[in-house]
Parts: structure tokens; sequence; C-alpha cells
């Protein structure tokens, strides 16, 4: 059977000398694989029509018992050159690219995923990302999975946590080992007085941020640095916690992008239709 859909190159891998596999994100397929045969030989009818950061139109010999679809048709419909040229975006765009590799199964997905990613990609295309990209997109993805936190209450005492704690404390504290969020009361211990182990501040400042990126609001076009910091080790605990993720990539597309980033941190970049 031939099946035609729109797919973002996730990644490809060599397929004996000539061939290539390639990994997609299909808008009504999910995660899939193809067979591109012979797309490395001279005379290729492949060569230029796909590649990473790619969305296509494709069409592909279905072959559902073996997983491994044999591509017959590929347009490319935006091949983001500019993530090529700008080195930052294109680590931005490789570390979303490779999240949602690894984050899903081969098989059906939700079509929000699919959005998510070529919005994303084209964002990059349009403005430089900063180190917020990272956590913000985390965040969507979270939210587009299902694996989103209620980042406004207490998952102990379900108290409403966007309220600065008495005296400068923390507004919540992040059980990293568990990846709930606690109020003052049940994640201090003493009202809040005192950190516990595996346990991370959050002051109201970030909780308002991280509650807003869920939501879908718009947010500061800048964060405090010490906000940022907060953000990014919220999310990365809820990220390896949850989704099971190896915080590897992670680190290395941060160390990228945080090298050289003003302060206060942009919030933007890469995120096109939210506002910064």
């Amino acid at each position: 059977m031939i099946v035609k859909d729109q797919g973002i190159v996730l990644r490809t891998v060599p397929f004996g000398n000539t061939s290539r596999i390639a990994v997609w994100l299909a808008a009504e397929g999910g995660k899939m694989a193809t067979l591109v045969k012979g797309s490395q030989r001279e005379k290729s009818p492949f060569l230029g029509q796909y590649d990473l950061f790619y969305t296509c139109e494709i069409l592909y010999y279905a072959r559902e018992p073996r997983n491994l679809h044999i591509l017959k048709e590929c347009t490319p419909l935006a091949a983001r050159p500019a993530l090529r040229s700008d080195w930052r975006a294109c680590a931005a765009a490789s570390y979303a690219a490779s999240l949602l590799d690894r984050a899903l199964p081969y098989g059906p997905a939700d079509p929000g995923l699919f959005r998510l990613l070529d919005d994303t990609l084209d964002g990059l295309v349009e403005r430089s990302p900063g180190a917020a990209f990272v956590p913000r997109f985390e965040l969507r993805l979270l939210r587009a999975l299902g694996l989103a936190p209620a980042w406004t209450h207490c998952a102990e005492c379900r108290r409403e946590l966007l309220v600065p704690g008495p005296g400068g404390r923390a507004a919540a504290w992040l059980d990293a080992k568990a990846a709930r969020l606690l109020c003052p009361a049940c994640g201090g211990g003493d009202g809040g007085g005192g950190e516990s182990p595996g346990r991370l501040p959050l002051g109201a400042s970030a909780l308002g941020i991280l509650a807003a990126i869920a939501a879908g609001r718009s947010i500061p076009p800048a964060l405090p640095a010490a906000v940022y910091r907060e953000i990014r080790e919220a999310v990365g605990v809820w990220l390896e916690r949850h989704a099971d993720l190896s915080p590897h990539a992670r680190t290395a597309v941060l160390e990228i992008l945080e090298a050289g980033s003003p302060r206060p941190f942009p919030s933007g970049g890469g995120l096109a239709g939210h506002p910064a």
C-alpha cells in the first residue's frame, strides 16, 4: 500500500554502501522509518530531497509488520538552510529533534507533536535561540506528551503554590526523587525554613513563568539569571524522572547556548506562535 504523508527528518543512518534509513516524525503516521534505496548514488532522485530538519511530502510503501517502510518519492516543503549557518540554531534544532526521537516509540503519535516540531524549527530559522529555549521547548513537549506537572498546587496538600514564601523563602519545593511539587509546609519540613536533601527550592517568579509556559501564555521577554537557573533545574529533573530521558544531550546543548548568553536570559527563540 502506498501512503502519502508529511514528515520531518529526525535522523538518518547508513544502510549498506549507497542507501540510508531516514527516521521521520510524520503528521499522520507518527514516528516511522523508511529505507531510502540508493540515495547516495550520483544520479539518485533522492539527492537533496531530504536531510535533517527538512519537512517533506513523502510517498512510501507501507510495510507494517517490519516497521521499515520503503520511500518511493520525497519532495522538500521546508529545507531550512538557515539551520546550517547558525550554529546555535543548529544545536537547538538537533536537541529538539533528538528529544522527540528518544521520547517517542515507533508508531502513531499525537499530530500536535509534529506541529510542535515544525513550528519550533521554523522559529529557529527566524531567530537564533537563547539558553532559555531549552526548558521552554521541554515544557511544551511535556505538555504534548501528557507528562506536564501542575505548577500551581502542592502535590501533597493541594495548597496553591503561586504565593511567595515568608521572608523570601521558597514558594515551593521540587522533590527531585519523586518528581513532585510541594508547598513550603510539606516540602521544607519546618514551614520552608531549611532545605532537605534532594529537594530544590523554587521562587514565586520561577513558578509563575513555569505555569505560564505550561498554559501557553506569554512570558516576559527576558529572564533574570537566578530565575532561569531555577526553571532549568526544575524542568531537567522532571524530564529525567517522568520522561526517563538521559540528561547528556541536554547538558551539551545548554553548554552551547549558555556560552556568551547575555544576562538576563532571552526567553524566546524558536517557538513560533508563542509570544516571548
